[in-house]
């Protein structure tokens, strides 16, 4: 007899699934046996129970989380190697995998994510070999989350102490076994170093001493459990591009994955055609697995899952107002955790309505250049090559282009151009009391300044029920017939505003100022 393990609660649909038994089979002998079910119906254990055993002779037991979750992690460890660029993370795992990757990457700074897999005293272990630049934080936070050890490295070279403050929060926050690791001794003797009670290893990823130690007593050293969060089957890891053919690898943490079944990620669902284990073309995987899939454009998202229901998509989207005046870029990169940075980025500006950035995952093709001819869209390349063809029609339609090979480049490439390195500052807060016509469709809006001083030089904020719908310049300001340049609180003005007629009685107001962090 089968056994099969489900929750208190299962869909007459997932219990299919589980047991392999069609979901019409299951209804039409549950109506022979006079029992009517929906297809939608939620079914308790004890009728899962019941209705496998005698219909099927199937065995149902109830899934205890712990036990489950206790048996996942038993043999399988998730170790993240972080520390900051240059510290020799991925050095020490060219040592233990000996590889050379180290060697490879652009400017000897990792930019991606390499998931690499072994068996060591009977247990399976993955290590995250992460980027070290603070522009990849979330990236770093992703799989710190998701991991039971961290090893902190940190060279002998750096200020020990203040590298391992800007991590422990990390550590603290999720509850995470963390080891230091002081790295390139090799190059000189240290004294002994004490941080909060933590394991601290010496150790030299160029020649390794200390290494097997390191591993060794880490594994025999911490309680593993760890609550992985049930929501999610897997993570994309990386993508590039070879001989013109997009990869991507993921990384299915549960669960099996056959050719030609769908993941479902926050806003859409994309179909595996491929699956390559080791360059190996296989029909199915089991869980834990690091495999890939080609020519296939994923989203910049990080998890997905198995099931539809799970992943839902986020509605409250960021409102775009067709007032603001944004310089539009297409931003096209083959890795995954560089674009995935830039959208970070992107997003955590305090002020982002300079720029707005649409941020995808590829090759440069026709129609991405279509989508830049239509929005008029300024081109961002990250480590991508274009086709002669497409260039000469860049060319063709005047539309700027710029390529980079590191994130960082590209930052400093935003920051310097729209000075994203100034925060705002409010200087006025004002409230629209009454509307004059002025001109032919133009208004002017009577207002009160009830906090601070507005002045003609000022960015401002317009905001309708707290939501805001402009930002820009003021074309005048007057009081009684005179035209000023500043108005000081408690008194009352009228202003015309550059570009924006639809003002309206009780709108509020602020006026700001950009000024360095």
């Amino acid at each position: 007899m089968n056994n099969f393990y489900i929750e208190e609660k299962i869909t007459l649909k997932e219990l299919s699934e589980i047991t392999k038994i069609n979901e019409i089979d299951f209804v039409k002998k549950t109506f022979l046996k006079g029992i009517s079910l929906k297809k939608n119906e939620i079914l308790n254990f004890e009728t899962a129970k019941i209705l496998c055993k005698d219909l099927f002779n199937i065995n149902i037991l109830k899934k205890n989380s712990f036990e489950f979750k206790t048996k996942l992690l038993n043999n399988n460890f998730y170790i993240s190697i972080i520390g900051n660029v240059n510290s020799g993370k991925t050095t020490l795992l060219d040592f233990i995998f000996k590889t050379n990757i180290s060697s490879k990457e652009f400017g000897k700074i990792t930019q991606f994510v390499t998931v690499f897999e072994l068996f060591f005293y009977n247990k399976k272990i993955f290590f995250f070999d992460l980027p070290g630049h603070k522009l990849f934080n979330k990236i770093i936070k992703t799989y710190v989350n998701i991991s039971n050890i961290i090893f902190l490295i940190i060279s002998i070279d750096s200020e020990i102490t203040k590298e391992y403050e800007n991590i422990i929060d990390i550590t603290k926050k999720y509850d995470i076994n963390l080891i230091i690791c002081i790295n390139k001794i090799d190059k000189k003797c240290i004294e002994k170093i004490y941080l909060e009670n933590l394991k601290i290893f010496k150790i030299s990823s160029k020649n390794g001493y200390g290494v097997k130690n390191l591993i060794c007593q880490s594994l025999n050293s911490f309680n593993f459990f760890k609550n992985f969060n049930n929501l999610y089957d897997g993570i994309i890891v990386n993508s590039y591009i070879k001989n013109n053919i997009f990869y991507t690898t993921l990384f299915l943490f549960k669960n099996t994955l056959k050719k030609n079944d769908f993941i479902y990620f926050s806003n859409e669902k994309i179909q595996i055609k491929n699956l390559y284990v080791n360059n190996i073309e296989m029909e199915e995987i089991i869980s834990p697995c690091v495999f890939k899939t080609k020519s296939i454009v994923f989203p910049t998202d990080f998890f997905f899952s198995m099931k539809n229901k799970i992943m839902k998509k986020n509605l409250n989207n960021v409102y775009i107002e067709n007032y603001f005046r944004f310089d539009n870029y297409y931003v096209k990169s083959s890795n995954h955790t560089i674009a995935l940075s830039i959208l970070d980025y992107y997003q955590n500006l305090e002020s982002n309505n300079k720029i707005k950035i649409n941020v995808s995952l590829g090759d440069f093709n026709e129609t991405d250049l279509n989508y830049c001819i239509n929005f008029n869209c300024k081109i961002i390349l990250i480590s991508i090559n274009l086709n002669f063809n497409i260039l000469k029609k860049i060319n063709e339609n005047n539309l700027f282009y710029k390529k980079f090979d590191l994130i960082s480049d590209v930052i400093d490439y935003f920051v310097n151009l729209y000075k994203l390195d100034k925060i705002e500052s409010i200087t006025s807060k004002i409230i629209v009391k009454n509307i004059f016509p002025c001109g032919k469709n133009k208004k002017i809006a009577g207002c009160y300044v009830y906090e601070g001083c507005l002045s003609l030089n000022n960015t401002i904020k317009i905001f309708k029920e707290l939501k805001l719908i402009f930002q820009g310049k003021i074309n005048s300001i007057r009081i009684k017939e005179k035209n000023v340049d500043k108005v000081e609180k408690g008194n009352e003005c009228g202003i015309l505003i550059k570009n924006f007629n639809n003002i309206e009685i009780g709108m509020k107001i602020i006026s700001i100022n950009y000024v360095n962090k």
